[in-house]
């Protein structure tokens, strides 16, 4: 499957006025938008103009690297950029206008470039580039979902100064850059409506109709040409309603096609899918537009500002320096979703809910027969088993989180309710002195833990001793009220294990929690097995007491 440097090579000694300008002309640019130039001060200046092999060169002289302001395929971008910049076709273009903008404390990324064959007038192609890898520019493409973003507006202002100077524009761009081509173009007036010849959206989001209004997509269309590939997600979000849509071939898997040196060229043109949509990416499209419209605006303001506030609170930019963090960035995410904030549990718990289930989680949840399997011993047995498993699987790093986040939790709890009890009783200490103890025992308990040395680690052994003890008081309640003497045997003995294992975690010399995680992981198995075991044993149905 050729891609489009394999195009460049072959148009690339042709000039655009022995060969018109194209649908793949669009995606090249798109692509060659992504270059990075802030360093080239000759450019950044006002009015800065060169032809990309001159910007190609100057990086060269400066001893710069040709890169790419995105977190993907770059080793194919820079086979792009130096064919490109070797060619007639697109090498002799001006580059001119340079825009690159990054406002994290307001959460705006916005970068945009115009190619020309000539330095003013004749015909220009305006590119905006899209979300690069700054925490930023992804929290602006969810801002889509509730509001105008000002890279919309900055576009809008960068498409007038552009018409100043040339007589007619093309303007097109990639992922979120398609939204802003598209938008930018559909708020001009008239005059200036008229003058821009073509709009191209390769892989771009829509717009949230409590956003932009349908008649300006309406005004658009005609002019609009939508390239998507299979696998597309991004591009599928509020999917515009665009007649000249595209589905195009690419040589990459699911999220990895909305990368444009990907997509597939054919005799010179796009390489259309005869396959559609990927079902897959159909279901997540599905799943995310509903659970956008099923939680409120004002909502999903708060838990997209909370989500990406939490995710660059220590002053991490990017998603690789995220990910870099490991398990200590998506703590701090943990705490926005699985917190105090009711809101923001309902967004967190509606998207999975939408995605797999269509929605009906919630109603599911609540009918007859799902209360009932809830309550069978199958129910609880794929529970343990699904816990012990979560033990074996989840970093040693996210228990002491975990046990930190309980003891935090349960301290502030046990404050509070003490505290209510007492202002209920006029501050009269006397009724509530156990209360009081136990309180005074988790806030000592917690201090000691954040400040001595090793007490985290004693206090998670504590934890996972007092689990083991609890599966042995379970164990020997099970086998007290059964009537089948085997299961009785069988469930003494294990209780008589797991209480020694957890004798053994409180006097064993200091080990590491994973030893211990696997201990616990290995007695929710075993006691889940034991109870799918005896649920699949009984003669009647699994719903049954």
């Amino acid at each position: 499957m050729d891609n489009i440097t394999d195009y460049v090579r072959w148009v690339g000694g042709t000039g655009f006025e022995g060969r018109p300008f194209s649908r793949v002309d669009n995606i090249v640019l798109c692509q060659l938008s992504y270059l990075d130039l802030k360093d080239i001060p000759a450019i950044n200046e006002e009015g800065g103009v060169m032809t990309l092999r001159e910007a190609v060169t100057e990086l060269t002289n400066l001893g710069l690297s040709i890169r790419k302001m995105a977190p993907d395929d770059s080793e194919r971008f820079t086979a792009l950029v130096k064919v490109a910049a070797n060619s007639k076709r697109f090498g002799d273009l001006y580059i001119s206008s340079f825009t690159d903008i990054l406002n994290e404390e307001d959460s705006v990324q916005f970068s945009a470039m115009t190619f020309s064959p000539e330095k003013e007038g004749g015909w220009a192609f305006v590119a905006y580039r899209g979300t690069d890898s700054t925490i930023a520019g992804w929290k602006e493409d969810f801002m889509t979902s509730f509001t105008l973003t000002s890279s919309q507006t900055m576009a809008e202002e960068y498409l007038r100064s552009s018409l100043k100077k040339f007589d007619t524009v093309l303007a097109g761009g990639h992922s979120k850059g398609g939204n802003l081509a598209v938008y930018a173009s559909a708020v001009l007036p008239d005059d200036l409506f008229n003058r821009v010849e073509h709009i191209y959206s390769n892989d771009g989001p829509g717009f949230c109709p409590e956003v932009l209004s349908d008649d300006l997509i309406k005004r658009a269309n005609p002019k609009t040409t939508r390239i998507i590939p299979e696998f597309s997600v991004v591009g599928s979000l509020f999917a515009p309603e665009i007649d000249d849509s595209y589905i195009i071939k690419s040589d990459k898997q699911m999220a990895e096609q909305h990368e444009l040196c990907s997509w597939g060229i054919d005799h010179g043109d796009i390489l259309i899918s005869t396959d559609g949509l990927d079902p897959l990416a159909e279901r997540i499209n599905r799943g995310i537009d509903k659970w956008i419209y099923s939680v409120d605006i004002n909502e999903r303001r708060r838990f997209i500002n909370a989500f990406f506030d939490s995710m660059s609170e220590d002053g991490t930019q990017t998603i690789q320096e995220f990910t870099a963090q490991g398990t200590k960035g998506w703590e701090r995410i943990l705490k926005i979703v699985l917190g105090d904030d009711e809101g923001f549990r309902f967004a967190a718990a509606s998207l999975p809910d939408q995605l797999f289930l269509d929605g009906e989680g919630k109603k599911l949840s609540k009918s007859g027969a799902v209360r009932q399997f809830r309550r069978s011993e199958l129910a609880k047995g794929l529970a343990m088993m699904g816990a012990g498993l979560t033990v074996f699987l989840i970093p040693e790093e996210f228990l002491f989180v975990l046990v930190s986040i309980l003891l935090v939790a349960a301290t502030i709890i046990s404050i509070v309710l003490t505290v209510k009890k007492v202002k209920k009783d006029n501050w009269d200490f006397q009724p509530h002195l156990v209360d009081a103890a136990v309180t005074f025992g988790l806030l000592a308990a917690t201090v000691i833990t954040f400040v001595k040395e090793g007490a985290l680690f004693v206090m998670a052994s504590g934890i996972f001793a007092a689990l083991l003890f609890a599966f042995a008081y379970n164990g020997m309640a099970r086998a007290k009220k059964t009537h089948n003497r085997k299961y009785a045997v069988v469930m003494i003995v294990l209780s008589a294990v797991w209480a020694v294992s957890g004798i053994w975690i409180l006097f064993a010399p200091e080990n590491t929690l994973k030893v211990y995680m696997i201990i616990v992981g290995s007695v929710a198995i075993c006691d889940g097995f034991v109870r799918v075991i005896r649920s699949y044993r009984k003669r009647h149905r699994w719903y049954a007491k």
